[in-house]
């Protein structure tokens, strides 16, 4: 159960269907994870909210969208790449520059994650 939080400019605002979905997409596919499997936090902000480099490592920045995936301890290392490289590939089509997207994953496990379950 991946929990994505994107921080960015409010000018982006209009695209956050958008993102929302390739960034979405990029984890049932990329991740295999099970598509209702949907937990977003948008978070805009002004101008001057942001701090970040134009240039580490070897970046032309314009902009900044900052996406971070909480998940469960389970997955590889190559199948982590595999889902970031379709964010980046999504958005990009959006418009999005590549340079403009830091993405972060933080995993946790066993006992982290707590959601009340239907009643039987």
């Amino acid at each position: 159960m991946p929990l994505v939080r994107i921080d960015m400019h409010s000018p982006l605002a209009g695209l956050r269907p958008q993102l929302s979905a390739a960034i979405h997409s990029s984890l049932v596919d990329g991740w295999g994870m099970p598509a209702d499997d949907l937990f977003q936090i948008f978070q805009l902000h002004e101008q001057g909210d942001l701090f970040y480099s134009r240039t580490f490592p070897d970046a032309d920045r314009t902009d900044i969208v900052f996406i971070s995936i909480l998940a469960y301890n389970g997955y590889s290392p190559e199948i982590k790449q595999r889902g970031a490289e379709l964010i980046v590939e999504r958005l990009a089509a959006l418009g999005i520059k590549r340079d403009n997207i830091l993405i972060s994953i933080h995993e946790n496990g066993d006992g982290d994650w707590l959601a009340p379950s239907k009643e039987n």
